[in-house]
């Protein structure tokens, strides 16, 4: 076997990971990046994200999104003699979007000079790694080796009839019909984009509401919005039974009381995660787990062990892309031995789903200010109040704003409608700053923007908004 050192050595080529390596390579620090798949399973340079995840599903949500459109072609001035929505032409598009921007990730690895290496890493100790014939030795190393679907009991993944959004990104014929089962972000997202095509949905989620992590008002408009456009949504409903047939799935379920069957052509889990930390060998490493085996960190992203750190879905804080980017630079930065702050605020960090109406929220929902007795105020308009939402035909929705009702300091914002994940940077912002509902509502936004939702909301605080 061959060996090679290295400064920082990163494990796993996702979103976490190639921040983290070329963070570390433009701080002057010779790096190693494992990566164990080649595109072709769940992963890949750029990961779950950019491969099975983020980009390809956002690209056929945009699909969906004009499909939607082209409902009603006489409302903007069109006409068609014949009309057709492909599936699979929507698949192969996504297929090529994910293809072109993994191709970027492989020039800006061999771009900051770092050495790649394909095959699965295992711990030999807390400074050495295995990867294949190769023997890696690294003054620090970084674990991002993200995470992956989980399964249900009955409800196992066979790729075939019980799914995960992974194989739902190649079904290049649509099915008749498809239960998906959780209806948070994924859930959501897939039952808008099988609705578009004309597949008929039936959404299962054991809590309450949909997206139940969401503000308890977001939750009912998406229901509302979702019932309109003939997505079937079950909330409190519990999966008792499921029988696999020869091409389909009959799931026999509890809803409010009463017991029901009915037969699917394919299921798809969106349940959550497990971490990606089985094949690493942790135990030589010394390395500590959670009860449910994602790798505890601190606010630096440092392990137990010294010189060991981890970031991203393994770590099981708050498994979004755009976490496991400032995780890796952080942990970077730190080995690298800038001056950082670290991270423990994980509520303040932006969550956006990404059916329509689109879902974007920051900070605490009301639920959670009641139960931590804040004094807090509301200030909450419909999109209707912009009047570029109903030049573009889409005022569906509304926006949010919570704040402390003596400091006037945001404490939270939930926006449901036209690009409402584009405008919630401007809420992220202000949070970050320390901001009040006084500056949002005071700054100038351009006319007509989407973004005037969010004023108004503001305003509307103290009574002040213009339009509502």
């Amino acid at each position: 076997m061959s060996e090679k050192s290295f400064d920082v050595i990163v494990i796993g080529a996702g979103p976490g990971g190639y921040h983290a390596a070329i963070r570390a390579s433009q701080l002057g620090l010779t790096v190693g990046l494992v990566e164990k798949d080649d595109g072709t399973g769940i992963g890949g340079l750029g990961g779950v994200c950019l491969n099975w995840g983020c980009i390809p599903s956002k690209s056929l949500l945009k699909n969906a999104e004009l499909l939607n459109e082209m409902r009603n072609p006489e409302e903007w001035g069109f006409s068609f003699k014949e009309f057709k929505a492909d599936i699979s032409k929507a698949i192969d598009r996504s297929r090529a979007v994910s293809s072109k921007l993994t191709q970027g990730i492989a020039y800006l690895i061999k771009k900051n000079k770092i050495e790649l290496f394909m095959g699965t890493a295992k711990f030999i100790s807390s400074t050495k790694i295995e990867v294949g014939n190769e023997i890696l030795t690294g003054g620090n190393i970084i674990i991002a080796t993200g995470a992956r679907p989980r399964s249900l009991p009955n409800l196992e993944i066979d790729k075939k009839l019980i799914i995960t959004s992974r194989e739902a990104l190649e079904l290049r014929a649509k099915p008749n019909s498809i239960a998906i089962i959780g209806a948070s972000a994924i859930g959501c997202e897939f039952a808008y984009f099988f609705n578009a095509y004309g597949v008929d949905v039936s959404l299962f989620e054991i809590m309450d509401r949909l997206v139940p992590k969401e503000d308890g008002e977001i939750s009912k408009e998406l229901e509302r919005q979702f019932k309109k456009q003939g997505i079937n949504a079950f909330t409190s409903s519990n999966i008792k039974n499921v029988t696999k047939n020869k091409n389909s799935v009959t799931l026999e379920y509890d809803l409010k009381g009463e017991s029901f069957s009915k037969e699917f052509d394919k299921v798809m889990l969106g349940v959550g995660i497990q971490p990606n930390t089985d094949e690493l060998s942790l135990d030589n490493a010394g390395i500590q787990l959670d009860e449910n085996g994602f790798i505890i960190v601190d606010e630096y992203m440092k392990t137990n062990v010294n010189g060991v750190f981890a970031i991203g879905d393994v770590t099981g804080k708050l498994p979004l892309a755009h976490v496991a980017f400032d995780q890796g630079i952080l942990a970077s930065e730190v080995i690298a031995g800038k001056e950082v702050q670290g991270i423990s605020n994980y509520i303040d960090m932006p969550r956006c789903t990404y059916c329509s109406p689109q879902i974007a929220s920051i900070g605490i929902t009301e639920e959670q200010a009641i139960e931590n007795k804040l004094n807090y105020s509301i200030g909450k308009v419909p999109f209707q109040v912009a009047g570029k939402s109903i030049a573009i035909n889409d005022s569906n929705g509304f926006a949010k704003v919570i704040s402390d009702s003596v400091t006037g300091e945001i404490l939270g914002a939930h926006i449901i409608g036209a690009e409402a994940t584009e405008m919630i940077g401007e809420i992220g912002m202000l949070k970050y700053l320390e901001g009040t509902n006084e500056e949002l509502h005071r700054l100038t936004h351009a006319h007509p923007t989407l973004s005037e939702v969010i004023k108004e909301a503001a305003a509307n605080t103290n009574n002040e908004a213009i339009h509502f």
